[in-house]
């Protein structure tokens, strides 16, 4: 995960600058959604079934929480840098090559990053939010149904 290029690009930011106070105030809440989404996902697919097993096994859950960890991570580089790069050049290309040889369908992919815009919607207030938006909508768009059609 690009923690460390979270952090780098953190550094460069002033102390009162919006996109660090949105970052810092969805670093310590990572987990927690990452989970509560997880959980989500388990409700929704309670069935589905990927190369290691059911979504609700622990091994599973753990992955896939880490998973959304690195979402969230990703978008926080985003916002810092102010760039769209690590998406596109990074966590897109990961996702392509990994995701179809474990049997993670792109409809699940698009679950956790619809759920993982409400949760950033839900724990920050509008103004903070908006920093969120452009990168959440590449991303959505990166992994839309026009892009891996619903098989």
């Amino acid at each position: 995960m690009p923690l460390q290029r979270a952090y780098e690009a953190a550094a460069t930011h002033n102390y009162d600058s919006l996109a660090l106070r949105a970052v810092n105030q969805l670093l310590p809440l990572s987990s927690w959604i990452a989970t509560k989404i997880v959980a989500q996902v388990i409700q929704l697919y309670p069935s589905y079934q990927s190369h290691t097993g059911l979504l609700s096994e622990p091994a599973v859950q753990i992955s896939s929480i880490r998973d959304v960890e690195m979402f969230q991570v990703y978008l926080w580089v985003c916002i810092l840098e102010n760039s769209i790069h690590s998406l596109q050049h990074e966590l897109f290309p990961l996702c392509v090559m990994l995701y179809p040889k474990l049997k993670v369908r792109w409809e699940l992919v698009r679950q956790l990053i619809h759920l993982l815009g409400v949760e950033i919607r839900a724990n920050l207030n509008p103004q903070l939010a908006a920093y969120y938006e452009p990168y959440h909508r590449s991303l959505w768009a990166m992994f839309s149904p026009q892009v891996f059609p619903t098989s």
